[in-house]
């Protein structure tokens, strides 16, 4: 009898872990995301991923998952940087986001739609085209 419900005991325990797993990297999205949003970056590919899985105690005294999750963030959708988040308990315990200075932040000064007439710039200029409407 044990034999028969030895196996399907471990598939739940496997599906319960799982779940746990995925709504612990949905609340570190939706914390990165908030993280972003205040300091004025774009997460990119709007994901984080477990980065470290460690037991720690907590506040309780009881023990713990400690989960690290990696993302990228960009200041103008062309650059790439990386950060991280420590979550444990649903509870964002630190973060870490790359320096943004002055120097490194790069400053574009197009006009609003001149961009084909930049050097270098891969914008194709297409003729403004007046739209006809049925009603």
């Amino acid at each position: 009898m044990l034999d028969a419900l030895l196996p399907f005991i471990f598939v739940l325990l496997a599906i319960y872990f799982w779940q746990v797993a995925l709504r612990a990297r949905e609340n570190a999205r939706q914390l990165g995301h908030e993280l972003c949003a205040q300091a004025n970056v774009q997460l990119l590919d709007q994901t984080v991923s477990l980065q470290r899985l460690g037991i720690e105690r907590g506040a309780d005294g009881r023990l713990h998952w400690r989960r690290r999750y990696r993302f990228e963030v960009s200041t103008n959708g062309s650059d790439r940087h990386q950060g991280t988040l420590d979550v444990m308990q649903d509870r964002l315990l630190g973060h870490s986001l790359p320096m943004f200075g002055a120097a490194e932040l790069p400053f574009l000064d197009i006009a609003p739609n001149r961009g084909a007439d930049v050097p270098g710039s891969n914008v194709v200029a297409f003729p403004e085209q007046k739209r006809s409407t049925l009603h």
